[in-house]
This record gives structure tokens, sequence and C-alpha cells, in this order.
């Protein structure tokens, strides 16, 4: 435990750094004296390329200056190419206002080359050039495709260069067709002949990501294919577990099930609107929702989830100080998710991602703290949660513009979504056994002595009554007998208590063994025990089964801790039948077998008394009356 505090606090505090420093200045590359609005710290104007306003600093990973861009060859061999770093990026607040045309005509030396292809966050458009080289075989009609499913605003265009490079006199920038058919952004981009310049217009809330590719048609409908098959596998499977264990908590009413469920709905809209699949399938074309809900859902489903912990982990029994702390996390990414919905509130990303990191982290440390208990579910949880750590953590430093854009930052969470999904489905079922385990050792030993594992008052009314059920369904006779071990005090005077308890315990093993695996056997305090033998075809048995006893029960007894020298006791029995012309219930029964056991005792001891109507008027004068009612807490569906 301590081991894992030690390694999970400096990841949680590096992480927090991390977001809070989100956006880092880095210098810009000046323009060539002979450029139009060169200067110290400039940039081109959005109205007019060669005026000049001082220039803002830029938010971007460090970057190196180039006097032109690589070109990206286009090939009809690949199947698709991936254009990397060969690109170039103009990052100034005042480049968004320009249009296309006015964008082709700025110089490669202002587009600077980035180290990485994380921009960082950037809260306004930024262009992007790709200078396109096509080989003399170059390929038919290719697809754009932009590495994140995603954008707040994406436009591309082709601009055909003249012969030094600038865009070709009379010839505007053409406006590339967006394929709205599948959930990543791409455009169709014609038949390139000529050398030409790409150039992208790209937006978004996070941090800004281009990992461009360009495809062979065939090659992307494939991949689409494959991606489709994937996808429909991770949402197929995300939504099985939902329903299972829906449908388990209309069965068992258990909380956790419900929390569960509510987890796992935020998830799977989280993942909607994050991979593209919401916008394709099931909000197509509403903007401003897909523009709210990749920081609304991420929220919501923080909160399900640390709502979900608090009910699994059984945070406010067993640690109510850590259940407080999540219900606080989880009602703050309740009302940042509201504040989220506020037109202009796109500031909120950061502090989000901030609050979901610290959730992550108690959580886990929260799992920790709950296997000292050895409690299997928070094992699960925490195997669970470093998963989620580290996955959650590589997203989040994505979104932040700490880490690049890879399999690892962008899909490794949607597999691991999967995993945890599976992992605490798995979790919730070994919960409830444990659970349901420990509640039937905590309802044996309510119905358990304690001293001789018999059952007591309250397992004999249990078992006793069902017993006697039936017996009346099948027409036979119940018998009960009520014994009174004789001479025990002197035993305890003599010997000790302790002495009389191992007599107990070995008379309670020779009562059990004597009266077979069908009768009920009980000790009812004291040196009083009761056997219940249902379905006897005649009451004679119960007679023979009390003289059995009596001879079993006055055998000596060698224990342990008396060297060697035996005791003696032996036992005053009483029998009562019931009729099965005219049942009554087990109470009377008890009653009747308790007054016909004092009836033995007065008449010498080491005998037995069958009960009759002449002993009905002294009924009760030996034992207190309660010992022949049913317990005030009754079990009412006994297992």
């Amino acid at each position: 435990m301590d081991h894992a505090l030690r390694v999970l606090w400096p990841l949680a505090i590096s992480i927090c750094v991390g977001v809070l420093a989100g956006e880092r200045p880095h210098a810009q590359p000046a323009l060539p004296a002979n450029a139009p609005g060169a200067g110290p710290r400039t940039a081109i104007s959005s109205a007019n390329p060669t005026s000049t306003t001082p220039a803002p600093r830029s938010p971007t990973v460090e970057s190196r200056a180039s006097t032109e861009l690589p070109r990206v060859r286009l090939s009809a061999q690949a199947s698709h190419i991936d254009v990397g770093l060969r690109f170039g990026v103009w990052r100034q607040a005042d480049a968004e206002k320009l249009t296309a045309a006015q964008a082709s005509t700025v110089p490669d030396h202002v587009f600077t080359r980035p180290a990485g292809n994380n921009l960082g966050l950037i809260n306004h458009a930024v262009w992007v050039r790709i200078r396109l080289q096509p080989d003399p075989d170059a390929p038919g009609p290719l697809v754009l495709e932009l590495g994140r499913p995603i954008w707040t605003h994406a436009q591309a265009f082709l601009v055909i260069e003249g012969k030094d490079g600038a865009p070709a006199q009379g010839v505007e920038p053409a406006p590339l067709k967006r394929l709205y058919d599948q959930r990543h952004t791409a455009f169709k981009l014609p038949r390139v002949t000529t050398p030409s310049t790409l150039l992208l217009r790209l937006e978004q809330h996070e941090a800004i990501a281009p990992v461009v590719r360009l495809w062979q048609p065939s090659a992307y409908e494939a991949r689409t294919h494959h991606d489709a098959l994937v996808q429909g596998l991770f949402f197929g499977l995300l939504l099985a577990l939902l329903l299972y264990n829906g449908a388990l908590f209309l069965s068992s009413r258990d909380p956790a099930y419900a929390a569960y469920v509510l987890w796992q709905a935020g998830t799977m809209l989280y993942l909607a609107a994050v991979t593209g699949i919401g916008q394709l399938y099931v909000w197509p074309g509403q903007y401003a929702i897909q523009a709210l809900l990749p920081v609304t859902a991420s929220l919501l489903m923080c909160a399900g989830g640390l709502f979900f912990v608090r009910i699994y982990l059984l945070l406010a029994q067993r640690l109510p100080y850590a259940d407080l702390a999540l219900a606080l996390l989880q009602w703050f990414c309740v009302a940042l998710a509201l504040v989220r919905l506020i037109p202009g509130t796109t500031w909120i990303l950061l502090p989000s991602l901030l609050l979901i990191a610290i959730s992550a982290v108690a959580i886990t440390l929260t799992a920790a703290l709950r296997t000292r208990h050895q409690f299997v579910p928070a094992g699960i949880l925490l195997v669970s949660s470093v998963l989620m750590l580290a996955s959650g953590f590589a997203t989040l430093g994505r979104s932040a513009g700490l880490f690049p854009e890879n399999v690892w930052t962008t899909d490794a969470f949607e597999w691991v979504a999967v995993l945890l999904a599976l992992l605490l489905s798995f979790g919730l079922s070994i919960r409830i056994a444990q659970m349901r385990e420990r509640t039937l050792r905590l309802q044996a030993l309510t119905m358990q002595d304690p001293l001789t594992g018999l059952n007591n008052r309250t397992g004999l009314f249990d078992a006793g009554s069902k017993a006697l059920e039936r017996t009346h369904r099948s027409g036979a006779t119940l018998a009960v007998l009520w014994l009174d071990l004789d001479g025990l005090k002197r035993i305890n005077d003599v010997f000790g208590h302790a002495a009389g308890d191992a007599l107990i315990q070995a008379a309670a093993q020779r009562i059990e063994a004597a009266a077979g695996r069908d009768a009920v056997c009980a000790r009812l305090g004291g040196d009083e025990f009761a056997v219940l033998l249902p379905n006897l075809p005649s009451p004679r048995l119960a007679e023979d089964l009390a003289a059995h006893l009596l001879e079993r029960l006055r055998a000596p007894y060698v224990l342990q801790g008396l060297h060697g020298q035996p005791l003696r006791s032996s036992a005053s029995i009483g029998i009562a039948s019931d009729d099965p012309a005219s049942p009554c219930p087990l109470e009377t029964l008890m009653l009747r077998a308790d007054t016909a056991m004092y009836r033995a005792k007065s008449q010498g001891r080491d005998t037995y008394v069958i009960w009759t109507e002449a002993h009905a008027q002294g009924e009760g004068e030996q034992t207190p009356l309660f010992q022949f009612t049913r317990p005030a807490i009754w079990p009412s569906n006994s297992p």
C-alpha cells in the first residue's frame, strides 16, 4: 500500500502541473528583411498580408524555421502516404481571419515546421500548408484524412502552383469536398499532376494535432470497413454489458448495478462523441451538440465512475471520509458539465481535465485502501484503475497538448474502457457473491449455538416450522423430544465450567448422531436440548429414539484435561407428538414436551415421559414461556 502511494502521488502531481502549464510560449521565426511586414516580433495582418501587428506569443511546441517546406511525393505504388511532420503551420491569431486565397500567397518561411504532431492548445484557427510533388505515374483521386475524427472546424483547399512555387495566376484555391459517410474527418482530393499545395484551416477546442494521411480510395474503403467492424465490436460489448447489468438491477434491485449502468452510459456517450460515431449515426449535422459533448460527456463519465466506485466499494460503511471526498468530486464533475452547456465556456477544458485527473488518482488510492480489508472486488478495481490511469492520463495529456498524437494517446482509452467494463462487471458478480456469503455467515451465527454448533432457538423455529409443514402435507407425525442433562451443576461445581462445557459438547455430538440426518437438533441454553423428528409413520418411533438417547447419554464421558477420569451424566426426556387428525403449532408441541420432561425429572430422572392430556394443567409452569414463542427477528426467506 505504501509503495502504491509513493508511486501514484508523484505521477498525479506531475500530471496536474503539466495540465496547468498547458500553454507554453515559443518563439516564432522572424521574417527576412526584404519580406512584407518584416521587423522585430511582427505578424501578418489578416486584412492585409503586408501590414504588421505585434506578434503574440505562440502556445505551440518548439519549432524550427525553414525557408522552404519539404514536399510530399505522390506515388501510385503506395496504398497510403503519411505526411508526418512535412508540413508548416501558421499559428498567429490574425491568420484565422484570412481567406484561402490570401493564405496561399504567404511565403513558406512564415509557416513553421513543428517538432511534433501535437501543436498544443491554441484558442483560434491555424493554417497548415503541405507541398505536394506528384510522380510521373501520379495516382488518381486520393482521400485526405485528418487523424482526429472530430474537429471544431476543418477546411481543405488545393492550390495549383506556378513555375516559381507561388499560386498559379488566375487560379483560385479549390475547396475540397468533405466526405460525411465515415466517422473520420476526410476530404476527396482530385488527381494531382503538377506541383501543388494543400491548405488546411483547422480549429479545435482541445490541442490541435494534424496527423494527415493520403489514401488510395480502395485502400481507404477497406480501412473504413475494418474500422467499422472494430467500432461495432467495442460499442456492441459496452451495450451488451450495460443491458446485462441493467437486467440484473431490475431483478436484484442492487444499486451497484444501477450505478454501473449510469457509468457505462456516460462512457458510451463520451466515446460516441470523440470517435465520431455519434456525429455519424446519432446526431448527424448537429455541430452545436458535437461541440459541447466531448467535454460534457467526459465529465458525466467521470461523475458516473465516482458514483459507481462509492457503491461498489461500500465506502459509506467502510471508509466514510473517502466516500465524502469522492462524492464532492462527483458533484464537481456534474457542476462543470452543466457549466459547459452555457455558450462561451470553452475555457472550462483545462479545469475539466484537471478534475478528471484528480478523480482518477482518488479512485486508485481508494481502491488501494479498500484492498486492506481483503475485499476482492477492490483488488479488481485497483488493477483496472492502473490501466485507466495509464490510458486516461495519456488521453488527457494529448488533449492538453503535452503528448503527441498516436495510437496510445487516441485509441488506447477505447480498448481500456471495454476491458474496464468487463473487469468491473466480473467484479460486481464477485462482490455480490462475497456479500451473499457474508450474509449467510451472519445468518448462520444468529441461528446456531456457538458452543455445540447445533441450532439455537431461532434456528429451531426456522427449521422446525418447515419440517412441521412438510409433515402436515404428507399426513405423517412429528414428535418433539425435550432433553435436560442431569447432574451438570455438580460437574460445574467440582470440575469447573470448562469441564461442563466439554460435557455439553460431547452430549450434543451423541444426540445429533443418535437422532439421524432428518432430525432437527437444537440447544436451547444451559443443559437443555430439543430434537424434532419429522415424517414419523408412528409415534412409537419417538419412544424408541428416547430410549436409545438415554442409553447413549448414560455412557461415561472421557474428556481432555481430567487425566482420564470419566464423568457420568444422564438425561430426562419429555416427548410430545403431533396428531395428524388435529395438527397443532410447533410452539404447542414444544410446551407439551417441556412439561413432560419435568414430569420425568420428578419421577427420578434418567427416564422419559410421554405427554398426555393429564399433564395439561401444569403446562409452562417450569420453563419461561419465551422458550416456546417465535423470536422477534424472524428470517422471512431463509435459504
